[in-house]
């Protein structure tokens, strides 16, 4: 009986859900060799391929380094896409991986991140003009 009532409530809970069907665009990005303090962006694009419209809610970087700019509570259509520009700021010197959460409503989580390595650029010389 307990089963029963347990399966009847999950059903419950998830038949309110719609199938959300997305596409993205830059999700597992490579940055490749960046200078270490120097800020660097992306463009993550998420296209709707499902039937219904979807919402775009939040994205939620990882870490204190990153910064995603988006839209909050963005809606779009079937076909549409949405953009999230991923800033970071540089801060690390050697390999690194990075992450940021973009939330839909309905409860669809989505990770996107970034990887890299931060070098740190060769001192120029000074001259002297005298």
């Amino acid at each position: 009986m307990k089963q029963l009532l347990l399966i009847t409530a999950l059903f419950a809970l998830t038949s309110g859900l719609k199938a959300q069907s997305i596409s993205i665009k830059n999700e597992k990005y490579q940055m490749g060799k960046i200078p270490y303090g120097k800020p660097v962006e992306y463009v993550v694009e998420i296209t709707n391929t499902g039937k219904d419209t979807l919402t775009m809610e939040t994205a939620r970087a990882g870490c204190g380094c990153t910064t995603p700019n988006f839209t909050p509570n963005q809606k779009f259509g079937p076909g549409q896409s949405v953009k999230v520009n991923i800033l970071f700021n540089g801060s690390v010197l050697g390999n690194f991986t990075r992450f940021t959460d973009i939330v839909f409503a309905g409860g669809l989580v989505k990770q996107v991140s970034f990887s890299g390595e931060g070098v740190q650029e060769p001192a120029v010389p000074k001259t002297n003009n005298n």
